[in-house]
């Protein structure tokens, strides 16, 4: 019997959330409950594409610090034409590719296991993105250097906007070629989003 409740104990708590616009609406997101993994909850989504719009068709998105891969998902159910996802954790990556798969079998997705950071410096594609999903672990400081790092390798396309997400605590600050378009606050969370102020090139 102790056998049992220990193998029971052992086994990895599932989470799941829902994609809640577009084609795929309704359907389940499945991840690993982990403390690392903090979905944006269904309020903040809806928060978001309030502002962005419902449809994102012919949108190029990049998704960094990846965790379920919600708000990437998310954006490719509604209409985005490319979605490029990049995870450090390698089985994070893994689960939000057979998410994916479950949506659909085009390659219109990019999956990248790396530090984002790392990834946004040694970037050495042409794409440039009409959004930015930034969601940083809490402990980690990145931010700043994330976003002075795009703004210089000129990731954004023109009008291009970057969503992110933060602990309300934080003193972040936003590059003067960004200028902040909506903010909410949330809990321990604040969210913004901004859009570039420079021409792409």
């Amino acid at each position: 019997m102790s056998c049992i409740i220990i193998n029971e104990m052992r086994k990895e708590k599932k989470g799941e959330i829902r994609i809640i616009g577009g084609k795929w609406k309704g359907k389940k997101i499945y991840f690993d409950l982990s403390n690392d993994l903090r979905p944006t909850p269904d309020r903040a989504k809806e928060t978001l594409f309030n502002w962005l719009g419902q449809d994102l068709s012919e949108m190029y998105c990049l998704d960094l610090f990846s965790g379920t891969g919600a708000l990437g998902l998310e954006a490719f159910s509604r209409g985005a034409k490319k979605v490029t996802f990049v995870e450090k954790n390698k089985e994070y990556l893994q689960k939000i590719k057979k998410n994916y798969l479950t949506m659909s079998e085009k390659t219109n997705c990019d999956f990248f296991c790396s530090e984002c950071l790392d990834w946004v410096k040694n970037n050495s594609t042409q794409t440039k993105y009409d959004l930015i999903f930034i969601d940083p672990p809490f402990n980690e400081s990145l931010i700043d250097n994330l976003l002075t790092e795009i703004i210089e390798k000129r990731l954004l396309s023109k009008g291009g906007k970057i969503y992110f997400e933060f602990e309300k605590k934080l003193d972040l600050k936003i590059p003067k070629s960004l200028k902040m378009k909506k903010k909410k606050s949330l809990g321990r969370k604040s969210y913004i989003l901004a859009e570039t102020t420079c021409p792409s090139s």
